[in-house]
């Protein structure tokens, strides 16, 4: 199809220009090392705008749109802000039109706009699903590496549906659509049977089979509109799909986090997991985040004067505190979170899919409660105070032996600094 905007816009191309960066330049990262070119960007839709002032045919102007998209797709940029853009030069032509009283080229630009839109949701959708097959096979990767895997297994078989989902969105074959009912896929077929009596906590349950119900509602949606080359529409409910199969894959691996802290040697005395246990226990929470794509929280924490304690009080008050002190932790944390005691007066926490804000809130909220806890002893009163390291870690490559160690090394920085800015205070990466 040919268009002629030419007599809206001619000699109008860098006023609109003007108007259009000044909307949409502060939506996105420019002049960076690894962001969009401020110049690049302006010669882009400077192409673009020049295009309107003649009579073009609409496949040229797609093309000049794909290629911006693959521009500010290749530095990241969110497919929501480049549909922001898309919609403000929308905005900004329509006005023009509006204001010359040619009223008849609104349906005109209004139906280019829903193509271009197209056009650029494709190329969204493609990369995004090359994006959703590496990162499953890299999940599918991380999971196989566990030492234990209970619950967590069976997330196998749901990514190897995924898998086939984004396959066949890609192939436009619908002869390869995964299973589109929830209870006839492998994960489902687990999940109504076996994993009934697996997963014991009714709640729990319940949340996991709303998420894969919700996760097969939209399958069928992309199944029923796999033809209409509806790319914007497509590529957000796969990346729906994308969001429930993480979430499914938190629940599970919260699970198993629940049954490892059952199953695993404790601590005699305060009943923390043993340390013994750290290596498979850390090496397996960065796996399992690193396949449901979480944060988790790894802190350090040190009870001040701790030897003072022992040397004023006694060993059996020392026991004491330390026995206090695991049960307001466990008092503060979830289930599937984990207590290690480190050594002596040194303990490790791990929160799974927390992020640092959220982690913080947790490990302060514990110093709290334990400054102000008292432990009456042989008719004295006694209190204690906690210093903390800690920090977030976002896995983004697979696991390697020295990472514990190099973990361990910066959150213990962080805890030194606790002591050295005056103890009873929790200090982050």
């Amino acid at each position: 199809m040919i268009y002629d905007f030419s007599a809206l816009f001619k000699d109008d191309t860098e006023a609109i220009l003007d108007e259009f960066l000044d909307k949409c330049t502060t939506c996105i990262e420019v002049d960076s090392e690894h962001s969009v070119s401020m110049s690049v960007f302006s010669n882009h839709y400077r192409a673009i705008l020049n295009t309107f002032e003649s009579n073009f045919e609409e496949e040229y102007i797609l093309d000049l749109f794909e290629k911006v998209a693959k521009y500010e797709s290749s530095f990241k940029t969110p497919y929501i802000v480049i549909m922001n853009e898309l919609f403000s030069l929308k905005h900004i032509l329509l006005a023009k039109i509006a204001q010359g009283g040619e009223h008849l080229y609104i349906s005109q630009m209004l139906m280019l706009f829903k193509n271009i839109s197209n056009r650029v949701a494709k190329v969204y959708l493609d990369e995004y699903i090359d994006l959703v097959l590496s990162l499953n096979n890299l999940r599918r990767i991380s999971i196989s590496d566990l030492v234990e895997k209970k619950t967590i297994r069976f997330y196998e078989d749901h990514l190897a549906w995924l898998t086939k989902l984004a396959q066949s969105i890609k192939e436009k074959n619908l002869d390869i659509f995964p299973e589109l009912e929830a209870t006839d896929c492998s994960f489902g077929k687990w999940l109504h049977n076996d994993g009934k009596n697996t997963i014991h906590n009714n709640s729990k349950y319940s949340a996991i089979n709303t998420l894969h119900n919700n996760l097969h509602r939209f399958a069928q949606k992309i199944f029923m509109r796999m033809h209409t080359q509806e790319h914007d529409i497509l590529i957000t409910y796969l990346e729906k799909c994308e969001l429930i199969s993480l979430s499914i894959g938190t629940e599970l691996a919260m699970i198993d986090n629940v049954l490892m802290n059952q199953q695993i040697t404790k601590d005699s005395l305060t009943s923390a997991l043993n340390r013994n246990s750290l290596k498979n226990i850390f090496e397996s929470q960065y796996e399992l985040s690193f396949a449901t794509g979480n944060h988790f929280i790894l802190a350090m924490c040190d009870l001040d004067f701790f030897k003072n304690i022992n040397d004023t009080y006694g060993h059996v008050a020392g026991d004491k505190i330390l026995i206090n002190f695991v049960k307001i932790v466990k008092k503060n944390i979830r289930n599937s979170d984990i207590i290690i005691r480190y050594g002596g007066e040194e303990f490790i926490i791990i929160l799974p899919a927390v992020d640092k804000e959220k982690g913080c809130q947790v490990l302060e909220k514990i110093r709290k409660d334990f400054q102000e806890s008292k432990l009456h002893f042989e008719g004295k009163e006694i209190q204690a105070t906690l210093s903390v390291g800690t920090m977030e870690i976002k896995p983004e490559y697979h696991y390697k032996k020295s990472f514990l160690d190099e973990y361990i090394m910066q959150v213990d920085q962080k805890l030194y600094l606790a002591k050295r800015n005056g103890r009873n205070r929790v200090e982050s990466c």
